[in-house]
């Protein structure tokens, strides 16, 4: 299953990435089309909004951030391992979403794409083990998604060196769109 992250508060934005128009598609929509092209149902976590028709609208889970999407999409489909893509990231190509669930055949609790500034947990693959082991992070108190890697409890895999680059530099592909002047770019 698939999980548009857009119910984020876009604080440093001054106004709603989600809905922000971008190669004519809102970042919503647009994620949500990239999902699509990798996974046969597509929810969007965006508090319950509505931000996307005609795709299934969800609230937050427990606690806050992108761990209470993730958690509000996962109460939508118990059991299932969910690909997140953050709407605010919007050169994530799907091919790379592709490989991401690809590599979760090997055992995989959660497979990340890794390089030089660190982990990408905004475009991921969440097998149920880690959704759980977030449930339970974020139940006592811990909202970092960084938190379920360092653990040590799950099974890691990642998307990272040359398999990483053949999708395009990654200061590029995970252009997060922060601010108005990210627009620019």
């Amino acid at each position: 299953m698939g999980a548009v992250l857009a119910g984020g508060s876009s604080s440093r934005m001054g106004r709603d990435k989600a809905v922000l128009v971008l190669e004519g598609r809102t970042l919503a929509r647009l994620a949500a089309d990239r999902l699509a092209g990798v996974c046969a149902r597509v929810l969007v976590a965006d508090r319950g909004r509505g931000v996307v028709p005609g795709l299934p609208s969800v609230a937050d889970g427990p606690g806050r951030g992108p761990a209470a999407g993730i958690l509000g999409a996962a109460g939508a489909a118990p059991g299932r391992a969910l690909l997140v893509l953050a709407c605010d990231l919007p050169a994530v190509p799907a091919e790379l979403l592709a490989a991401l669930v690809a590599r979760s055949g090997g055992g995989a609790d959660l497979v990340l794409p890794r390089w030089s500034r660190g982990v990408e947990p905004l475009a991921a693959w969440y097998g149920p083990a880690a959704l759980a082991a977030l449930a339970r992070q974020v139940a006592s108190g811990e909202y970092s998604l960084g938190r379920l890697v360092a653990g040590g409890a799950l099974a890691v895999e990642y998307l990272e060196g040359g398999a990483l680059a053949a999708f395009g530099e990654p200061e590029s592909v995970f252009r997060n769109l922060n601010r108005p002047e990210d627009l620019d770019c």
